[in-house]
């Protein structure tokens, strides 16, 4: 048997006639500091990895972000807009740009009323160090999560600033340190973390022109698009967690904390594009999530919250989880519904032993999370690893649901389950011989444990 405890949560694949178990308890959730102290960096996608208490409800919730422009358009002019979204959705960390013309009453407002904090991205081609230090101090530390370095500066656009010459590595390194050397004389690593300059995530060869940074900050900045439309959890090239982990964290900083700041789907097909339908992203969202989770990325920022615009020619235009007339995109209805599923509130926590299920004769695509609640009750969440979109010819693939047997290792006040693509609420299940049977599709099943 495999026990999702020993494995930091996750995501495991149960071989055909092997049963797999996973057990709920209470431990507390991981901190910021045992994250940049390098506390997860073993729970990061590779070999067998040694035991760790379950995952939290918790550290799912804090880990899931999303990209903004606030300063721009079409974030700029529908700020009460963006933030109703924001909180329908159920999302508390955003990416941004520190720009010094930004609106800071915004972000303080975001913080105030609803605990969402920001990532800020800062660049010599767009602040100071004197000046980020200033927009520190008017917003305050305790909007922020984390400071990120040169946002791709191996692109076009920051090649062609002034800041960026004679050698634009040169220059990215250089800002780093310069950023590094201000916030620590000031916010130690757990009140303010400071995350790696990042590359465009088809260059992989540039991670080397500036590795003299990796000095200079606490965890690394990845971004880990599926180029080609693949399901979350493939291992291409260029696609897969596991090969961007190996190009882009490792060749860096070696086993450091790696944050996924920029990871998405966008939803203009073509066929032999990489785009998938609505639709699919629909159910690759909430997977790519759990499926970074799992593999130990602290956190995962969706790229974006908004469409861009509406040609049908741009690609830009079509990455958001909303359209650019703010209508929910399924991916925004999936992704409300689960962080939506794993906050509902329970009761006191029971005095019954913490519970183990097994889940026996599972195929080899199933793939399970456990988390723990604070009422002591479990919840496990499970889906099937298999593409739901053909990227070659721009159709869907039909990916029906499997039945999944469930033994729990002692009987159970309350088992439902909730299916995150789907319509309605919680579906109570009935054990019959000590087992209940429920189905498991390539959208995410959360199975609650009471």
């Amino acid at each position: 048997m495999t026990d999702i405890s020993d494995e930091g949560g996750g995501p495991v694949p149960a071989g055909g006639g092997a049963d797999a178990a996973v057990s709920g308890g209470a431990p507390g959730p991981v901190s910021r500091r045992a994250v940049l102290g390098g506390g997860l960096a073993a729970a990061l996608v590779g070999p067998a990895r040694a035991a760790a208490p379950i995952r939290t409800v918790e550290d799912f919730l804090d880990g899931v972000g999303v990209n903004v422009h606030l300063g721009s358009e079409p974030y700029a002019s529908r700020f009460t807009e963006v933030t109703d979204l924001l909180v329908r959705c159920g999302i508390r960390h955003l990416r941004d740009e520190l720009r010094p013309s930004n609106d800071r009453a915004r972000w303080k407002h975001l913080h105030a009323a609803h605990g969402i904090r920001a990532n800020l991205l800062v660049s010599p081609a767009t602040n100071t160090v004197p000046e980020m230090m200033a927009y520190l101090d008017a917003v305050g530390p305790e909007t922020v999560s984390a400071i990120e370095g040169q946002n791709e500066g191996d692109s076009d656009w920051f090649m062609a600033q002034p800041a960026a010459r004679p050698h634009w590595a040169e220059a990215v390194v250089a800002y780093q340190r310069a950023v590094h050397r201000s916030l620590r004389a000031r916010y130690a690593p757990d009140a303010l973390p400071i995350l790696s300059p990042s590359v465009l995530d088809y260059k992989p060869e540039d991670v080397a022109l500036i590795k003299g940074a990796a000095a200079f900050c606490d965890a690394v900045a990845v971004h880990s698009y599926v180029q080609h439309g693949q399901e979350p959890e493939t291992d291409d090239p260029y696609a897969g967690l596991g090969w961007y982990l190996a190009h882009m964290r490792d060749a860096f900083k070696p086993g450091a904390p790696a944050f996924c700041t920029e990871v998405g789907y966008c939803n203009l097909v073509r066929p032999g594009g990489g785009g998938v339908s609505e639709e699919a992203a629909g159910i690759y969202i909430p997977r790519l999530l759990m499926n970074n989770f799992a593999a130990g990325i602290p956190r995962s920022f969706l790229y974006q919250l908004m469409d861009g615009g509406t040609s049908a020619e741009n690609s830009e235009d079509h990455w958001g989880l909303v359209r650019f007339d703010g209508s929910p995109k399924p991916a925004f209805t999936a992704l409300a519904r689960l962080l939506g599923a794993l906050r509902e509130p329970g009761g006191a926590a029971p005095p019954e032993p913490p519970v183990a299920v097994a889940l026996p004769e599972a195929s080899a695509d199933l793939r399970h999370v456990a988390l723990s609640r604070p009422d002591g009750s479990v919840m496990v969440v499970l889906w099937r690893a298999v593409p739901c979109w053909d990227p070659d010819r721009a159709v869907a693939i039909a990916a029906p649901a499997r039945p999944q047997r469930v033994v729990p290792s002692r009987p159970l006040r309350s088992v439902r389950s909730l299916a995150v693509n789907a319509a309605g609420g919680w579906t109570g299940h009935a054990a019959t011989g000590g087992a209940f049977v429920l189905p498991v599709g390539p959208g995410l099943t959360v199975l609650w444990l009471c």
